[in-house]
């Protein structure tokens, strides 16, 4: 005999499923831009319009993972002092190296978009 899915079992499922891209779309960036390196030239500008103004929020998701670093940063320093465990000292260390390379790709993209933004004057560039 096959088994029916409850609702509860598909409510379960559906609450993980988000909860997981909830954590995701905290963490990561990525979601909310687009490749501008494919499609016809019009398609790549409107792209790259488009992750200009996204960039805003790139600022945010640096200070999460200074957070986030300077937890791991203080979970390492704890488990090579107080607890002595050295395995999980590394994996620690392993991990905040990643963290910083998150974070400098995350500022470098962050500067590459906010070079070359349009200024908001009404007149163009040259409006003083």
């Amino acid at each position: 005999m096959s088994e029916v899915p409850s609702p509860a079992a598909d409510s379960a499922r559906a609450r993980s499923g988000s909860l997981r891209e909830g954590v995701y779309r905290y963490f990561f960036y990525g979601w909310l831009f687009r490749d501008a390196d494919h499609g016809s030239a019009h398609e790549r500008a409107a792209a790259l319009l488009h992750n200009r103004a996204q960039a805003k929020w790139l600022p945010l998701y640096i200070r999460r993972w200074c957070v986030a670093g300077v937890l791991m940063w203080g979970f390492e320093t704890l488990s090579e002092r107080l607890v002595g465990n050295a395995a999980l000292s590394a994996v620690l260390a392993v991990a905040l190296v990643l963290v910083v390379l998150f974070l400098l790709i995350a500022v470098v993209s962050w500067a590459f978009l906010h070079v070359g933004r349009p200024s908001h004057s009404v007149n163009g560039p040259l409006d003083r």
